[in-house]
């Protein structure tokens, strides 16, 4: 990353470096939609609503992977910056053998407990067997999810940004063309979908270990030491992290259970359409947060905060307007993206349509508090980070949920996300305002970051 920023801080080599990550995320959400529009068009509703049955456990599985991830990278990116370049690479390599150990234990963990697990997350009798026959594969993906998101964290640490795209280009074309082979060509219905999901993850954590084992890399694979505290350290201030993508299956599943007793199966598969929506737009803030991230920790870590506030003054301007576009183009492709998945004037695609009108909302404020999260992670301050992430995506969430479905019925279920993210947003800045002397950053900043 020095080189890149070794003078003054470029626009030019910011949006090169930070690019990746948002185009990454937003292919990643795309996987789902068209995974879910192939379900939804060549399986039937009911197996695209026992998708958002089953969501929660990836969204655990993705809550530990990131937190592993995201917390650990932090660390370690901080140490490149202060030039401990050899701790840096026990602390790598150890966390890559403390997520594939925690991968293995949780596929024997949710092999032994898959009927109390469905059961727990609400499969109606009509959809236990679609819910079953997924949720088996996609638990023999987990040590592969693990790994392959740490090793695009750890690839853009090591200042290859462009490389964790094409990483995950190629999972998504291997992943996507199994969909059509084995949905559409082999009819192995939903079970097929999860094949493939299990095949995209796969191809990602080979490239990516391939990436450290066959390149010329600055971080490299050592002997490691244990090191328990940082182990904790790293799960702690990853735990944000966690919290925004556990959050998201903890509430799917507290929206299926209300949405199901409102409206039914067809409520719950236009439940699925809305979040898929909500991940897709999403994941540019989440894109361009992951992006940046590495290198507010790298230059807060070799203490020149000049360079950090130029970053800062990018993200300003890039969250406001793209929350803006986001909101304007939810609103006015909410007929598009709901006819994507079922034929117009249907129950499902009438609900969906309301729904995602509704979700457009939320995206005013969402840049906001998706940027707050991740901004203190990259200090190493999981505690506050975790707090923005509570709020937006489990506490807020759920009161939401609970007061407005009672309320407004179903249309208070569409108007949860809104909610969530307005009543984030004053908590978010008020965090910005109190730490502002203690990271030595200007969110207001209009400078070049040049120094004398």
């Amino acid at each position: 990353m020095e080189h890149l920023f070794d003078k003054e801080v470029r626009l030019g080599n910011f949006v090169k470096f930070v690019t990746p990550s948002v185009i990454m995320l937003v292919v990643i959400g795309l996987y789902y939609i068209i995974d879910s529009i192939f379900v939804s068009n060549f399986v039937g509703s009911d197996a695209l609503a026992s998708l958002s049955i089953v969501y929660p456990i990836q969204g655990i599985v993705w809550g530990v992977s990131v937190m592993l991830a995201a917390g650990s990278s932090a660390v370690v990116a901080i140490k490149m910056g202060e030039k401990k370049y050899r701790e840096a690479d026990e602390k790598f390599t150890l966390i890559c053998i403390v997520s594939a150990a925690i991968g293995v234990a949780m596929i024997i963990a949710g092999f032994i407990f898959i009927d109390e697990i469905i059961g727990f997350l609400g499969a109606t009798e009509r959809l236990w067997d679609y819910c079953k026959g997924y949720a088996q594969i996609l638990i023999l993906a987990i040590p592969a999810a693990f790994l392959g998101v740490l090793f695009e964290y750890f690839i853009r640490v090591d200042g290859r940004p462009g490389f964790t795209l094409m990483l995950y280009l190629s999972g998504g074309i291997v992943h996507l063309g199994l969909d059509y082979v084995f949905i559409v060509v082999c009819d192995w219905g939903i079970k097929g979908a999860a094949w493939a999901t299990l095949a995209g993850m796969v191809t990602v954590m080979l490239i990516g270990a391939g990436y450290f084992v066959f390149r010329e890399t600055q971080l490299k694979i050592v002997k490691p030491k244990w090191d328990g505290r940082y182990i904790a350290h790293s799960m702690l201030n990853g735990s944000s992290e966690m919290v925004s993508e556990a959050s998201v299956g903890i509430t799917t599943f507290f929206f299926n259970m209300i949405v199901i007793r409102l409206a039914g199966e067809n409520g719950v598969a236009a439940l699925s359409i809305v979040l898929n929506s909500h991940y897709l737009l999403i994941s540019v803030h989440l894109g361009y947060i992951t992006g940046v991230a590495p290198l507010i920790s790298y230059f807060y870590g070799a203490k020149e905060y000049l360079k950090v506030n130029v970053f800062l003054k990018y993200s300003r301007v890039f969250m406001l307007s793209s929350s803006v576009i986001l909101a304007v183009l939810c609103f006015i492709c909410a007929p598009l993206i709901a006819q994507a998945y079922e034929p117009k004037g249907t129950p499902v695609y009438e609900m969906a349509e309301t729904g995602i009108r509704y979700l457009s909302a939320a995206f005013l404020f969402t840049g906001v508090n998706v940027f707050a999260s991740g901004f203190f992670t990259a200090y190493g301050n999981g505690q506050i980070s975790a707090l923005i992430s509570l709020s937006r995506a489990l506490i807020m969430v759920l009161v939401g949920a609970f007061l407005l479905s009672w309320l407004f019925g179903l249309h208070g279920v569409w108007m949860t996300l809104p909610f969530a993210e307005v009543t984030t947003t004053a908590l978010a800045l008020g965090m910005f305002k109190r730490y502002k002397n203690v990271y030595h950053y200007d969110l207001l900043y209009r400078g070049d970051g040049k120094t004398a």
